[in-house]
Formats: C-alpha cells, structure tokens, sequence
C-alpha cells in the first residue's frame, strides 16, 4: 500500500499543478472576451467564468499568472471605464455652485474625451486633461483654454501620423480651445518579455519542470486509470478466491 501511496500523492500533485486562479474579476462579458482573447493569441491559456448577476471572472494556470498580467499591461487590459456626462451630471436633490459646476463639466469633458481616444485602433491607454480658466467677464485679459493629450500605444501602430486629427478633434470639442493650444505626448509601450516566444509555435509551460501541459494531462489520466485498476485487481481476485499479496508474489517469482 506504501507504493499506492506514493502514487496517489503524485496524481495529488500534477492536479494542482493544473489548477487555475483568477486573474482578473467584476468584469463585464466583453471586458472578460478581450482578455481571454489576448491571452490566447499570446499562447496562454486563459478560461472566463460568470459570477453572480452581470459579472464574469478570467481564470489562467497559477504558474502563467506573471506573463499573463505582462501581456495585458501592455495591451492596457482590462481597459480603464470612463464615466460619461450623464454619470457626472445625474439629478441630485442639491443645487450645485457654479464652480462646482463648472469642475464636473471639466472632469466629463476629458472623460468624454480620453474615450474616444482609447477606441482609436492601436491605442493602448488615453488621458486628455482640460484646463478652461474661470475667466473674469469685466477683465480685458481673457487666459485662453489649453489641453494636454497623453496617448500609449502599441509598439506596431505609429500614432504620429494621427496627430493633426488628435489635435484637431480635442481643439474642436472644447469652447475657447484652439489647435496650438492642444499639447500632444504619445509613448510607445513596452512589449511583453514573452511576447517573441508566445506564439503558437512556442514551447508550451513545463508542469513541475519535467513535462508540457498537454503531457501532464495525459500521464495524469493513465496514473488515474493505474490507481483505479489497482484498487479493482484484488476485489477481482478475492471474488476468485486468490489472496492478491500471493498472486503478485507468484507472478513475480514466474518470471
């Protein structure tokens, strides 16, 4: 029974060494759709699971966690939410001051703004930050309105040539703002460390450093199906009268 033992305890491990933990959860089911289709274009296998209500979870092996979060860094997932002008600017029972008026339509404006940049194929992160001057109206001095855009994209789009429209777009959408007064500061993001052997001819993750996913998964079955024949075998044999520590003796002295 010693060697059974062993063995159960050897099955014991390499499911555990299968198992999966959640990555990422309290994501909608297009949030969840984009990671798993990132993970798996990168060659790591990832699984999404529905929790209560709306929200879903993505699921990778425990052992994947570190190079799965490296590739949805660098593709900026799951993708920050944006609050639009009808969440900033809900009915409430007070009446707002116009300074905090005026703030709330600053923060839905870069909301607004940073969104429609991020839907931008290739950009990976966007923040664009309003400045609109409380101007004096009886002052002759009028400070114009300015913006600054920050734009992180991937290494494989060049975002320089969308510039004039980024600037273009931003300046048209805020009252006071013109071309030259729209700052724009794009950055290339950093590619992930496995991404040049990620890919479908990669090399698939070692399990307990000696075997491949897909190996692991087949020894475990054949170690399952030996478990079970071998509690079988002397069930078989004490039905046929046979005491089953003799019959292994003699079938070992035979040979």
């Amino acid at each position: 029974m010693k060697g059974f033992r062993w063995l159960a305890a050897f099955v014991f491990l390499l499911a555990l060494a299968g198992c999966k933990v959640a990555l990422y959860s309290n994501l909608n089911e297009q949030e969840a759709n984009e990671i798993v289709a990132a993970l798996s274009a990168e060659g790591i296998d990832a699984s999404k699971t529905r929790l209560e209500g709306s929200n879903w979870q993505v699921e990778v092996e425990e052992g994947r966690m570190g190079g799965a979060l490296d590739v949805l860094r660098a593709q900026g997932l799951p993708a920050e939410r944006y609050a639009t002008m009808g969440d900033v600017f809900q009915k409430q029972g007070l009446v707002s001051t116009p300074s905090e008026e005026r703030m709330r339509y600053i923060y839905a404006m870069s909301q607004e703004l940073s969104q429609t940049l991020r839907n931008v194929d290739g950009v990976i992160a966007a923040r664009v930050h309003v400045v609109i001057p409380a101007n004096d109206p009886l002052s002759e001095k009028i400070r114009p309105s300015s913006a600054a855009v920050f734009i992180k994209h991937r290494p494989d789009v060049d975002i320089r040539l969308l510039a004039p429209a980024v600037k273009d777009m931003v300046a048209h959408s805020i009252e006071g703002l013109t071309h030259d007064q729209v700052s724009l500061s794009l950055f290339e993001a950093r590619r992930p460390a496995n991404a040049a052997g990620a890919g479908a001819g990669a090399p698939k993750p070692l399990v307990l450093g000696m075997f491949s996913t897909d190996t692991a998964m087949v020894l475990l079955g054949l170690l399952l199906a030996a478990a079970v024949c071998l509690m079988v075998l002397p069930m078989l044999l004490r039905r046929q009268g046979l005491d089953w520590r003799n019959w292994t003796r003699s079938q070992v002295f035979k040979r």
